[in-house]
This record gives structure tokens, sequence and C-alpha cells, in this order.
């Protein structure tokens, strides 16, 4: 083993900068570490090259008209690393930038005659769409990491090296409800709608006013109904914005309010995503919702089985959230499903017992336990 390995990290998502700075934090002070990340890398050490919010890209639209400057930054990182060289290259979900800029990479390392092993983290949803990428990514990267136990197989037969290490989420102690309104001062009694409109700005962009009047629909009907909005730093100046016009919603500042946000709530209009795995363990009946541009949703519509877009439905292996999509996100219908979730109070104690016995792992190390070991091992074989 390496006594002071020297990695290159690419974390371009808020979500994938708090998996960097976990890994980071559990190698200690003996790495060092480059690349691109957010707050949470750079507070433990990171030397950024680049800026995170390069990579933060919505849809397959969004992405086409980024590509030739998402190609120019994936040639200046291939630079910088043949350059440097990295014992160990690690790249956190951005699953198509990741799989481009390895391949160059890969190209790169093989012209210069030396070679640094490529790990991922966070694998592909190839189980929900694209299950030739699972090839792809086999033939350019040299390790994967796998979030959830479902995710292996799809992988080891096309020859890749994939590991099992766990999502945070499971090493975490979740209050419960009461304890979650303690800690936020929420009143005990009060029925608590929780909005998590997505990470992302064009998903807040689309989602957020729906959500907003769904709210003020249900309010006639539920007079007492408080709503609270879990956001995360980086896009809470964008909802604040949003939120102009409603003062009665309360907004919960900080990623790491979110699991508390969410424990808190009666019913939830969840943005899909890993927000659905968060409600899931939280114990938050709802309805999952999801909006792109047109482009994403035609071609994401072609290859996507849509029966495995929730992630707590997937993991379950049983519809606990109704799904709707695009124009299917309306007040009408999200009204629906809350009402429905109020009306039921066995309903979220029944979704944190079925993610709990089917998604949480048995006697296995925490997340930066395992993915850290992995890596070493991957090191000490390089």
């Amino acid at each position: 083993m390496i006594a002071s390995p020297s990695l290159f990290v690419l974390a371009g998502e808020p979500s994938a900068d708090v998996l960097g700075g976990a890994i980071m934090r559990e190698f200690g002070p003996s790495a060092r570490f480059f690349g691109i990340g957010g707050q949470d890398m750079q507070a433990a050490g990171l030397e950024k090259i680049a800026d995170q919010n390069a990579l933060t890209i919505m849809g397959f639209g969004a992405a086409l008209l980024a590509w030739p400057r998402l190609s120019r930054l994936a040639n200046d990182l291939v630079a910088e690393i043949v350059a440097r060289r990295p014992d160990a290259i690690l790249t956190i979900d951005s699953k198509g930038f990741s799989l481009r800029f390895a391949r160059r990479l890969k190209k790169a390392m093989a012209k210069a005659g030396w070679h640094a092993p490529i790990i991922h983290l966070v694998a592909p949803t190839v189980w929900a769409w694209g299950r030739g990428r699972a090839k792809s990514f086999a033939a350019v990267m040299d390790r994967l990491l796998c979030l959830f136990p479902f995710e292996p197989p799809y992988f080891t037969p096309h020859g890749l090296k994939t590991d099992y290490v766990g999502h945070p989420l499971f090493d975490r102690n979740i209050p419960t409800k009461a304890e979650a309104r303690k800690t936020l001062g929420l009143d005990s009694k009060t029925p608590i709608l929780v909005l998590a409109p997505g990470s992302r700005k064009g998903e807040i962009k689309r989602l957020l006013p729906r959500m907003i009047a769904a709210y003020d629909n249900l309010k006639p009907t539920y007079p007492a109904l408080t709503a609270i909005l879990p956001a995360s730093f980086y896009v809470e100046p964008m909802i604040r914005e949003l939120l102009t016009d409603h003062s009665d919603i309360r907004l919960v500042s900080g990623d790491s309010d979110m699991m508390t946000a969410l424990a808190a709530g009666d019913a939830g209009i969840i943005c899909s995503g890993t927000a659905t795995l968060e409600a899931g363990l939280a114990g938050l009946p709802g309805v999952i919702i999801y909006d792109a541009d047109w482009v994403s949703l035609t071609l994401g519509q072609m290859v996507m089985d849509m029966s495995k877009v929730v992630l707590a439905n997937v993991l379950a292996d049983q519809p606990l959230y109704p799904f709707l999509l695009a124009k299917e996100v309306t007040s009408e219908a999200m009204c629906h499903h809350v009402l429905a979730a109020l009306s039921d109070a066995q309903k979220g104690a029944n979704i944190a017992a079925r993610i709990n016995a089917s998604a949480r792992p048995k006697n296995h190390s925490t997340f930066a336990v395992a993915s850290v070991a992995a890596i070493k091992d991957s090191l000490s074989k390089n």
C-alpha cells in the first residue's frame, strides 16, 4: 500500500461532493486529493482545479448544448492528470461525463505509457434504463463501487470488478417524527407537508411552482396544514426567490437537515431521486414527481423502464409510492395522493418497515470504510 497516495477526484454535483468528502476524511491526512468538488470536499482538503458547477447539468437537451464546453473541460482534466500522475482516479456519479472522460483518460494514459486505476462510484442505473451502459463502463473503468446490493450482478458478467459499499443513508440514525419536530420547532399535532423539489436548478424551476399550487389547493381541506421545504445551500437562493409570495412555507436550510425534515412530515411531494430513498427510510408517505425538458423526456421514455424510476419502489420491490411524470404532475393529481397519505396513519410506518427489511445492509461496514477499503485494494494491485 502506498504510504501517501495521491488521488484525482471528480464530483460534479452536491450529492457527489458529500460522498467524496466522506471518503476523503476516511483516508485521513496522509492522502492527497485534487480535482473537482464542492464545499464538503474542499473542507476535507481537496485542491480544486475546476469549478464543480461546470458539471451540474440537467437533461439530455442541456447536455447536448453544453457538450463543446464539457469536451474542453474533459481534455483539460486529462492533460492535468497525465502531467501529475496520481495513484488513482475516482469519478463520482455524473455518469455520462465520467464515462466519456474515463475513455479519453484511458487512451491518454496508454499513449503516455502509464496507468492508474480508474474507479467509479455510484453505478449507472442500468436496472432502469440503458443496460448497454454496463458493458461501456466495464470497457473503461477498472473498478465500480455500488451503493445498492442488487447492482453488482449487472456489471460483473462484463468483467468489471464491482463492490457493494452501501449507501451513506444506511449509516444514519433516523429520528422519530416526535424527535424531528422537536428539532425543527414544529408543533406535534400540526399536519406537515414536505415539499422536496430536487437539488438541481432545472428540477426546482419546473416542479416547485406546481408543488406550491398543490399546497395552496390543499389548504381548504386542511386549514392547519403547514408546508416545510428542505433545501441545500447550493439552491437555497433560487428557492427563496420562488417562495417570495409564500412566507407560510418554511424553508429548512442545509443538506444535513434533509432527513430531519422528511421524518417530521405526514406527507410529501418529492422529486424523483435519492430523496425517495430518504423519504422511505424516514417513513414519509406521499407522491413522487418528475419533469424535464422535452428532449430528455422523449428520449428517456423511449429507453427507460418506467416501473423502475422510483428508487424506493425498486429497493422494496413493490409500489410504495405513486409516480407522476411530466404532464401528469398536476395540482389535482398531487393533491389526490397527498390526501390519501394523510388519511392513512399507518402508511408511513409500513413504508419504513418495508424499505429497512429490503435494503438496509446486514453486518456491513459503513459506506466510507467500505469505499476506502476497495480503493486501497486497487492501489495495492496497481
